[in-house]
């Protein structure tokens, strides 16, 4: 009988035939339709034995264009299509410059020379770089994803280094695919991993198991412009979008309403062609069943492409227009800057180079302190950001001049040196509903708009308006700009968006609904009717629990680690006060100056611990009288309340006056005196006496850590050293004894 069911590898409603079972898998046969796409094929010399696998399960009518990106040694002579032509069926050329790629073509990049894809053909260059600082793969992913854009898909076979990690980052920003070899049966599994650690890679496989994952993933109805327009345009698939946003929201607690929605249905897409699911409707259901398909999505969505000095130019000419803007700058005062949307980091590290470089040239007395505020929704790229430690493959895009002087190298990765870490502030932050930052000289956005509806746009120019200080800059990407807002911004570098504030309130108005509300619900909230509660009896016990709250329980305070006030009880007036100044509730910053030390040691002695502290008879003075305090810090246990500490202060009463001026009298006094000065001076040196031993201790601790890194390191460069001499060597000699041995084995 005929399936109903449309096949979820080719979207064709076809009839199963059981006297075909015999026949390989349908969909890997199939040819894809036009425009073709374009699969790059990163590897080393090791990676002969993977392209193999590979082509051996891969039909020759596919309709896909392939292009193989090899590290070859500059001065190699081998035939290497010759050598790859023996195990693939479809034709193997070496490519030439300028060449016109074709479906069911294999192009292979020859010895010594970059290469890079514009309008379907092949540009061979001359290496600029030597052999140990070029990236080939990289350059020509990067290419490939700006000329190919949906179309390209990637996949890093065996090697050394870091090559493709960049790469791929752009495929995946352009919405193409990525493929990665498993690196257990990868012979050099450096690059393998650097791809993975992207957290970018769609699929990671044997190479014999690729050929059937790509050809399905290809072959997905999603993928065909038509049919997702259709499907989006179809009410039940938008509503299956506003569950998935729900799922998005409830699960991360970021809202994507006010994104592009061709952005997020193209990113849904490729999740589920990657999944193999039927549709949007399955795709729900699918991210019910694993939360973790979520937060893949949600770094999805939030895929932040970005390198050093991205679009070098741009960088240069910011640099020439800095001097305008910081000519102003009074002495002592801070340049400020926030790069909104930092990724990974590297665009920060890349700002604070430009903005050191700037102030090293200056010929002022006193170098400017410089602030960079670097934020962004992903936190984990956060946390990437602030390790500063990146891979090898940044000699790509940063001088070895910059290298030197900013960069520690650490085995194949090279770490940002501390100088330039320590100026730069690492956050999580979302620019739709968390206040800016403000007084700012510079503020990056770049690349972050173009995923934003142009409703939201509207909203956020006019709050960067008010964040940069008069005659600031506002830095965007090349396909950004401003919009109407020439009354807030005017160009200084139309080319690479370089605008500058202008002075004025025009955005004032635009601003009251900030922090944006996204999820705006038109519905009638039915409130409570207070009065009818006011109105009700309270019962007996309700009256009884509040006369020994306020009148029987020592006044008391629930505070957070931070020592923040989060309840109070009782009439705590004697105890506490409101410091002058910005309203804060503290405890360190309301306590009365004769409890403040012995609060501060009970509270820290409390959460050490983890029990409870009393100090007797403290003295503390109400006008004219001095009272005797009881102070009583509990570190609380119970589930609820677990790392919440309770304060409660029990008085004492008024300290007694010896009266009367016998010589009896008096001495009586002199001796209470003295007894007292006495008391205060033994808790003062216990006091001082535990601070010293804690200082003390974390003075050790931090000594021996210390010691430990510092010969660690270097035994560890000098080891370092040596290996990579040896490694070097000995990677140059086996690339090309493995190319000789694939010769042999083709004439055999």
């Amino acid at each position: 009988m005929p399936d109903n069911h449309p096949d979820i590898s080719t979207g064709r409603k076809e009839t199963v035939r059981k006297s075909k079972a015999k026949k390989t898998n349908s969909t890997a046969r199939r040819r894809i339709k036009e425009p073709f796409p374009v699969v790059a094929m990163g590897g080393s010399a090791g990676s002969f034995q993977a392209f193999k696998k590979f082509f051996t399960h891969l039909p020759s009518d596919t309709g896909i264009a392939f292009i193989i990106i090899m590290h070859l040694d500059p001065n190699h002579q081998g035939q290497i299509a010759e050598l790859i032509q023996s195990f693939v069926s479809m034709p193997v050329v070496e490519a030439d410059d300028g060449i016109a790629i074709a479906p069911d073509m294999v192009y292979v990049i020859p010895p010594n020379k970059d290469m890079g894809i514009h309008n379907g053909r092949l540009l061979l260059l001359t290496p600029y770089k030597p052999n140990g600082y070029r990236l080939p793969i990289d350059y020509f992913l990067q290419s490939l994803a700006e000329d190919q854009w949906n179309r390209a898909v990637a996949i890093i076979f065996s090697g050394m280094g870091s090559d493709g990690e960049t790469g791929l980052r752009m495929i995946k920003e352009k919405l193409g695919m990525v493929m990665v070899e498993d690196p257990e049966t990868a012979q050099y599994n450096s690059m393998p991993l650097s791809a993975i650690g992207t957290n970018m890679v769609d699929y990671v496989l044997a190479p014999e198991e690729m050929p059937l994952k790509l050809i399905q993933y290809l072959n997905h109805p999603v993928l065909q412009d038509d049919v997702s327009d259709h499907f989006i345009s179809e009410a039940k698939y938008v509503n299956a979008i506003q569950k998935v946003l729900m799922l998005l929201r409830s699960h991360t607690g970021h809202d994507f309403t006010l994104y592009k929605k061709n952005t997020i249905t193209r990113r849904i897409d490729r999740r589920i062609a990657v999944h193999q699911l039927a549709d949007y409707s399955q795709y729900v259901n699918y991210l019910r069943e694993n939360p973790h398909e979520i937060d893949v999505l949600f770094n999805e969505l939030l895929i932040g492409v970005t390198k050093f000095f991205r679009d070098e130019a741009a960088y240069k000419a910011l640099k020439e227009k800095l001097h305008h803007v910081l000519q102003s700058k009074r002495e002592g005062e801070p340049i400020r800057v926030w790069i909104a949307g930092c990724s990974t980091g590297e665009e920060a590290y890349s700002m604070a180079i430009i903005l050191m470089e700037y102030v090293s040239s200056l010929k002022a007395l006193k170098i400017p302190k410089i602030q960079i505020f670097a934020t962004d929704l992903d936190l984990f790229a956060i946390e990437q950001a602030r390790t500063g430690l990146y891979r090898g493959n940044i000699i790509a895009d940063v001088s070895p001049e910059r290298i030197e002087r900013f960069f520690i190298k650490k085995s194949d990765s090279y770490l940002v040196k501390k100088e330039l870490r320590e100026m730069i502030v690492f956050a999580q932050h979302n620019i739709i509903k968390d206040a800016p930052f403000t007084r700012l000289d510079l503020l990056c956005c770049r690349n972050v708009m173009i995923y934003l509806t142009t409703e939201l746009q509207k909203k956020i120019i006019p709050v960067f308006h008010y964040s940069l200080n008069s005659g600031g800059i506002l830095f965007m990407g090349p396909a950004e700009s401003i919009g109407g807002f020439t009354d807030m911004f005017f160009p200084i570098d139309p080319k690479w968006k370089l605008f500058e504030r202008k002075e004025g309130n025009s955005l004032v108005g635009k601003m009251i609904d900030f922090p944006f509300n996204i999820n705006r619900q038109q519905t009638n909230m039915i409130l409570p009717d207070v009065s009818v509660k006011t109105a009700e009896k309270k019962t007996v016990w309700d009256a009884f629990s509040k006369i020994l709250l306020e009148n029987y329980t020592p006044a008391a305070v629930l505070i957070n680690e931070k020592g923040d006030i989060l309840y109070i009880n009782g009439k705590t007036g004697r105890f506490l006060e409101l410091p002058p100044g910005e309203a804060v509730m503290n405890i360190h910053n309301m306590a009365k100056e004769e409890l403040k030390y012995a609060l501060s040691n009970a509270v820290h002695q409390s959460k050490v611990q983890k029990g409870t502290i009393t100090i007797h008879d403290i003295k503390l003075k109400d006008e004219k009288l001095i009272h005797l305090v009881n102070l009583k810090v509990s570190f609380l246990e119970d589930p609820a309340l677990q790392g919440l500490i309770l304060i409660s202060f029990e008085d004492n009463g008024v300290l007694k006056k010896t009266s009367g001026r016998s010589g009896k009298n008096q001495d009586y006094a002199g001796e209470a005196m003295v007894e007292e000065l006495e008391k205060e001076l033994i808790f003062t040196k216990q006091q001082l006496h535990n601070t010293i031993e804690q200082m003390e201790t974390s003075v050790e601790e931090l000594k021996s850590t210390n010691e430990e890194l510092q010969s660690t390191n270097e035994e560890l460069q000098s080891t370092n050293e040596e290996s990579l001499t040896t490694k070097e060597e000995m990677q140059s000699l086996n690339e090309e004894l493995m190319t000789i041995n694939m010769q042999y084995q083709a004439k055999a």
